[in-house]
């Protein structure tokens, strides 16, 4: 065997930036996979747009109820097996998808939310157990850039595989992935290491697990740019291809500038390395300006589509940018001896991001035109720069 070929195959297999980026990717495909499926699913069951939108919501506010108790699991029973939680339940969404039922459609939604919820607070900690602070800005844009793949590729594909071979072949191609993701995850062996002390107390509090969040100002910077970038995937999810349609485009085009917004995390090695030699207080001030200025242009210039798709797709290579080392700020802020339970609170930015937004983008849009969307994202990332101000930095 190569000495190439030997640290390749000791990468895969010791803890470290290659092993998180692989279960990350694999954790992307299988959840990818339904990512668009389930939206036409719920159509399908409920029958009108409204009740559609009702679900989402339910079990997304559910779903980060039952999250702000992670951090008590994961005292209780460590962090292996929230993990092994959170894949088994990836596993079994997509058979209770299958039962083609308001009941099964719901359990599946609300399986996949609180799986996600599971893997990321799990992962995370691993992370912060395994890379050493100084290392995470090269790490973290190695996990984005591993689930490139996924994200461009997955939801296409499920919806290919549903209507042109089977809905079987997507449920049971999306459960394979969960099943190969827990079989990986053990293989590994990992242990949490050193910063989970087995006599430290559990705190099964949610809400003081809040308010100790919230009392550090750093934890707070973090959550709020994290709050932030996601808040300008969710716009561009939903609006991008409302816009391209509202505008005299087709449906396809709303989907492939949806993708090619998507297939720019592959950039993101060359982002994390842009960052790396640039500091992180001054890359993330200069990507949320970029964003948030590209978003206002797609505002200012609404009524001339090539130049808003245009802006759009820039403005996703900002975005990315951000995802390559956003993450950094909490990670290396955090104590140790607090990381399940901050990491718990941390993790919510996620899901209120899939939450409030579009609650505060429905009441623009009951005055506005879709203009005000755009302006109130790019505004808020632009605020987001100037609050970067605050990034330490020596990060």
């Amino acid at each position: 065997m190569s000495s190439t070929s030997f640290a390749w195959t000791r990468a895969v297999v010791t803890p470290g930036a290659v092993v998180f980026a692989l279960l990350f990717a694999l954790d992307s495909f299988a959840r990818a996979l339904l990512a668009t499926v389930v939206p036409l699913l719920a159509l399908r069951v409920l029958g009108n747009a409204r009740d559609v939108s009702l679900l989402f919501s339910v079990v997304g506010w559910v779903g980060v109820a039952l999250s702000l108790f992670i951090p008590a699991i994961v005292r209780r029973y460590r962090p292996r097996w929230v993990y092994t939680l959170g894949a088994g339940l990836l596993v079994l969404a997509p058979f209770l998808l299958a039962l083609d039922s308001l009941l099964g459609l719901a359990s599946g939604m609300l399986a996949r939310v609180f799986a996600a919820a599971c893997l990321l607070n799990a992962l995370n900690l691993y992370i912060m157990a395994y890379i050493r602070k100084r290392d995470l800005a090269r790490s973290e844009p190695l996990r984005t850039f591993f689930s490139a793949f996924a994200w461009t590729a997955g939801p296409f594909l499920g919806v290919w595989l549903y209507h042109e071979v089977s809905p079987w072949a997507t449920y049971l191609l999306s459960a394979g992935c969960a099943a190969l993701l827990i079989a990986y995850f053990w293989r590994l062996r990992m242990e949490y290491g050193p910063a989970l002390p087995a006599d430290e107390p559990a705190r099964t509090s949610p809400i003081a697990n809040i308010r100790r969040y919230v009392a550090q100002p750093r934890l707070r910077l973090a959550w709020i740019l994290n709050f932030g970038r996601e808040t300008w995937w969710v716009m561009f999810f939903i609006y991008g291809p409302v816009y391209m349609v509202t505008h005299g485009m087709s449906e396809t085009a709303g989907a492939l500038l949806v993708s090619c917004g998507t297939a720019m995390l592959f950039t993101t090695p060359a982002m994390g390395w842009l960052g790396r030699r640039i500091g992180l207080r001054r890359f993330l001030m200069g990507g949320f300006l970029w964003v948030g200025g590209l978003t206002l242009a797609t505002a200012l210039f609404v009524d001339h589509p090539g130049f808003a798709a245009a802006s759009f797709l820039l403005a996703a290579l900002g975005s990315v940018a951000l995802d390559s080392v956003c993450m950094v700020p909490f990670m290396r802020a955090v104590r140790s001896r607090e990381r399940p339970e901050m990491t718990m609170v941390f993790s919510m930015y996620r899901d209120m991001a899939g939450l409030v937004p579009p609650a505060i983008f429905g009441a623009l849009l009951s005055f506005f035109d879709l203009w005000s969307v755009f302006a109130s994202v790019g505004l808020f990332l632009v605020v987001c720069a100037w609050l970067a101000r605050w990034i330490p930095r020596g990060m």
